[in-house]
């Protein structure tokens, strides 16, 4: 008896031992990171992308075998050192059938990726796109910049599918991006630090945090882009956002012997363009706001005001208005010191206007723009950081900043430092998303960054309200028509309404006509919130059928839309059931590849099921 009690419980223990290997995971990725070197920054860009099926963990956690990671279709790397325990693990990963992606991988895993080190490394270039790769497939042909070092390596079996260059000219002899083939399983490396240059791009050098460079009064977020941080002959093509397609697309290629994945869109419902409209009140009273709010919400838009001072601007009409869908928030002031912004003085500013806006209006201030966009540099201690003034932000309860905004007249680094004007303005931070700051330690900090693109004073100070209109309609056409995607920003001052009213109208009589929706920040804020808060996971693929829930809780205006690849090696989707219900789907050619969108109702929970045939 107490034998067979032995052996039964031998058995068991056993067929725990190897189910472990063939239980899958209830998301398909694992990402490996911590906040050193920026690793957990890329379930960011993984959000931003809409891959919301991962799970993050240390690459030091206990649970980290063989075993753990074939759980999962895709295994993701961040940049770090690791020991030999760590590269025989690896090896025998892959090896067995395992999908790796790596950020400048230790070169103790060259072998794996199908290169050997050169020695060396270059700090900061270009990355040119193979376009007749399948990873590169509807890309930009254009040379990338990107921030960091990258490492030199040349091919031992690997295929490139993006090179190093010096600069937009000059190749080198040196992959920047690699796939492989190694054993059973497959491999891409990024050469260099992806989520690192998507943060450098994206919010400036961090070496000029707290520090003047462009010659314009006050410290703001664009010092951060002087000195030629950005090639900006790029800015139409948003470079951060292309790189992280590529990875994108990397993915998509290295699960095809696995599943389909899922993805969410970028915009709400199947839109490919959406726009916030604001307004920073200075010193004007409702008397004047009206008429300009007026004019917006006959052109079915809504507006943010950020009210300075909060006397001129009544409660009564603070909510005949927000029951309209405008947005009324404050207007922080620092300018006294906005040479020399501090900590303590920034954070009393945005104490003292959030608490003026709660007492007198009953309402948060959850989205932000600063007086003269004033940007602190430096924390309580005194030490440079780019994000402090999303610290600050983020601990005064902000979840949105708008601060980042296209203003270079007058520079000593000469005008137009930060791109040509008018229709080729594009973006200055080479990314049209709305993603979350991280600090220069790699902490994320949960306060999203919006770039104002379109910004009144930019073009009045140059007397070119063409210009104006066209900046914007720059931007539309190019989400609409050539895949560059952007969230575009406009800035009407109300002082600058004079100069502004005709090409604003311009504006929202094209965005009317091209079904581009315009927004206070808090309803962008609420979509991007909801969007990066759903989920998926439980996904099986039997039978040629996928199966997975998609979980919703938080509301928003506009529908969440998901996205499968139509072909899965030989097969094509025939039938999308949700809840049970064969519903109806659009297809869509999004960067070189087709996809199927389903668009449902933020809020709930789905159970999916999509046929292959």
């Amino acid at each position: 008896m107490i034998r067979n009690r032995f052996i039964l419980a031998l058995i068991f223990i056993i067929s725990g031992i190897l189910g472990c290997s063939r239980n899958k995971a209830d998301v398909p990725i694992l990402l490996l990171a911590t906040d050193a070197n920026f690793g957990t920054y890329a379930g960011e860009i993984l959000r931003a992308e809409g891959f919301n099926a991962f799970k993050t963990d240390s690459l030091t956690g206990a649970n980290i075998t063989t075993a753990y990671l074939r759980q999962f279709d895709l295994v993701i790397l961040a940049e770090t050192k690791i020991s030999l325990q760590s590269v025989r693990m690896f090896k025998q990963f892959v090896q067995r059938g395992g999908n790796l992606i790596a950020f400048r991988p230790d070169t103790a895993l060259a072998v794996l990726f199908g290169i050997t080190s050169a020695g060396g490394h270059m700090a900061g270039g270009y990355i040119g796109i193979d376009k007749t790769s399948l990873q590169g497939k509807g890309l930009v042909g254009e040379p990338l910049q990107f921030h960091g070092a990258a490492d030199y390596y040349v091919l031992n079996g690997a295929t490139s599918v993006a090179g190093l260059f010096n600069n937009k000219t000059s190749a080198t002899a040196f992959p920047g991006v690699v796939i492989n083939q190694y054993g059973k399983g497959r491999t891409a490396a990024f050469l260099y630090n992806l989520p690192k240059s998507i943060v450098y791009t994206r919010q400036g050098n961090p070496e000029f945090a707290g520090i003047e460079k462009d010659g314009i009064p006050g410290l703001r977020g664009m010092d951060l882009f002087a000195d030629g941080w950005l090639d900006t002959s790029n800015n139409t093509i948003n470079q951060a956002d292309e790189q992280m397609t590529l990875l994108s697309h990397c993915i998509e290629e290295m699960v095809k012997n696995k599943k389909p994945l899922p993805r969410f869109w970028y915009f709400p419902d199947t839109l490919k363009c959406l726009v916030t409209l604001t307004n920073d009140g200075e010193f004007r009273s409702e008397n004047d706001f009206e008429p300009q709010f007026r004019d917006v919400d006959s052109m079915s838009a809504g507006m943010s005001l950020y009210v300075l001072e909060v006397n001129k601007v009544s409660k009564a009409w603070v909510d005949k208005w927000t029951a309209r869908g405008f947005e009324i928030a404050g207007h922080p002031d620092d300018i006294k010191e906005a040479g020399n912004p501090g900590w303590n003085r920034m954070d009393s500013a945005l104490k003292a206007r959030k608490t003026e806006i709660q007492t007198t209006y009953g309402l948060p201030m959850r989205t932000n723009v600063n007086h003269w966009f004033v940007w602190c540099g430096r924390d309580a201690d005194g030490k440079q950081d780019f994000a402090v003034e999303a610290k600050i932000e983020e601990l005064n309860g902000i979840e949105l900043d708008m601060n980042y905004a296209h203003y270079d007249m007058k520079s000593s680094q000469g005008n137009y430092y930060m791109g040509t004007p008018g229709t080729s303005q594009g973006n200055f931070t080479g990314s049209g998303l709305v993603m979350k700051y991280a600090d220069v330690k790699g902490n994320i900090i949960n306060v999203y960054q919006h770039v104002n693109a379109v910004y009144d004073q930019q073009y009045n100070e140059s007397h070119d309200p063409g210009g104006f209109y066209n900046c914007f309609k720059g931007l539309a056409d190019r989400s609409l028509n050539n895949e560059v995607y952007s969230f575009i920003s406009i800035k009407s001052h109300n002082d600058e309404y004079y100069f502004s009213k005709i090409p604003l109208m311009k504006m929202l009589t094209y965005a009317n006509s091209h079904n581009i929706p315009v927004w206070p920040a808090s309803r962008l804020l609420d979509f991007v919130k909801m969007k990066d808060e759903a989920s998926f996971s439980g996904l099986k693929w039997e039978y040629n059928r996928l199966t997975f829930e998609l979980k919703s809780s938080l509301k928003s205006s506009g529908g969440l839309t998901f996205m499968l690849p139509v072909r899965h090696g030989d097969l094509k989707i025939s039938t999308i059931a949700v809840n049970s219900r064969k519903t109806q789907f659009i297809t869509r050619k999004i960067k070189g590849s087709e996809y199927t969108l389903v668009t449902v109702a933020p809020g709930k929970i789905y159970e999916v099921s999509v046929e292959y045939h």
